[in-house]
């Protein structure tokens, strides 16, 4: 089970302090605990400390206190990918205090690290027997970049012909030493309405390299699911929690939750659950908000000629 963009800190972690861990998601837990794995994107740093990025000044600094990952904890989240423009939120040292922090907790974790070559690591897991293999990267914030000597996300310009390849060359490795690659990848600018060729042309590119899920975000809504090369592509899974500001055309507050079933022979099934998204609260979506998101989610499938249809309380994507 894939989740988009979870933002803890701000008015989610006000939330969390006066509700309950249980409140952000718990609507949500009797399906998502069932999850072999169920994987979100951080967006937020993780540190006790009020100090923020040292580098050029931002518009938004996401920081949780430690206490507010137990939300995910609560919803069974097994994996956090941390490649993305707010990992560094908090400063180098926040970043070493997250990945404490998920640690001391059990989340595997991937997409930054203490240097260039943790950031670019892999989170390799046994679920029931299998072997998954996670690569987290981004296309925002390159100076949040890992170094050699300096911590920092796994940043990979789209652009960059030799960056593109040691990502190819990675996934390829990857494949042959687990049973199933998925590569999250931080990408897109905010609000655009569907993946540009560049992105669709990468999607495509990973799944042949042996990635079997390409899981994107950071539209902060939801995109089109494409099948293709034996894998499937979920171009932008959109945002899970949060405290933001809704989008009047986009509205980020309708979003949808993935779950692929993984078989030996790669994806058999795609199902996206519509929610519905608060100040700090998640649920799932019934009536007019399902309706609205089954229609703007079946248009999005449609652009990468794939097709959409109700199955109970979930969407099923068709090739």
């Amino acid at each position: 089970m894939l989740g988009g963009d979870a933002m803890l800190g701000r008015g989610v972690a006000r939330v969390i302090a006066t509700r309950g861990p249980a409140h952000p998601l718990g609507t949500l837990s009797p399906l998502t605990r069932q999850a072999d794995l169920f994987g979100v994107n951080l967006e937020c740093a993780v540190s006790a400390r009020p100090r923020v990025y040292r580098g050029p000044k931002k518009a938004f600094y996401f920081r949780a206190p430690p206490a507010a990952l137990e939300a995910l904890t609560h919803a069974g989240v097994g994996l956090v990918t941390l490649a993305n423009n707010h990992a560094l939120d908090a400063d180098l040292e926040g970043l070493g205090e997250t990945l404490q922090a998920l640690e001391a907790r059990g989340f595997a974790h991937a997409g930054a690290g203490a240097h260039l070559e943790a950031a670019r690591a892999p989170a390799v897991l046994e679920v029931r027997g299998v072997r998954i293999g996670i690569i987290a990267c981004c296309d925002h914030q390159p100076d949040f970049a890992a170094r050699p000597a300096r911590p920092g996300t796994h940043y990979v310009n789209p652009h960059d012909p030799k960056a593109l390849a040691r990502l190819l060359q990675g996934v390829a490795d990857l494949a042959e030493r687990v049973d199933h690659v998925i590569v999250s990848y931080h990408w897109q600018a905010n609000w655009v309405p569907a993946p540009a060729p560049v992105y669709r042309t990468l999607g495509h590119s990973l799944l042949e390299a042996g990635a079997r899920v390409v899981w994107g975000h950071g539209p902060h809504h939801f995109q089109g699911v494409e099948w293709a090369e034996g894998g499937v592509i979920l171009y932008a899974t959109g945002d899970l929690l949060d405290d933001y500001a809704v989008h009047p055309h986009f509205r980020n507050d309708r979003q949808l939750l993935f779950e692929v079933e993984l078989t030996p022979q790669g994806p058999t099934a795609v199902r996206a659950y519509p929610l519905v998204l608060e100040f700090g609260r998640t649920w799932f979506a019934t009536g007019p908000e399902q309706a609205w998101i089954l229609e703007r989610f079946a248009e999005a499938c449609r652009i990468v000629k794939s097709r959409v249809e109700a199955a109970g309380p979930a969407l099923r994507v068709l090739p």
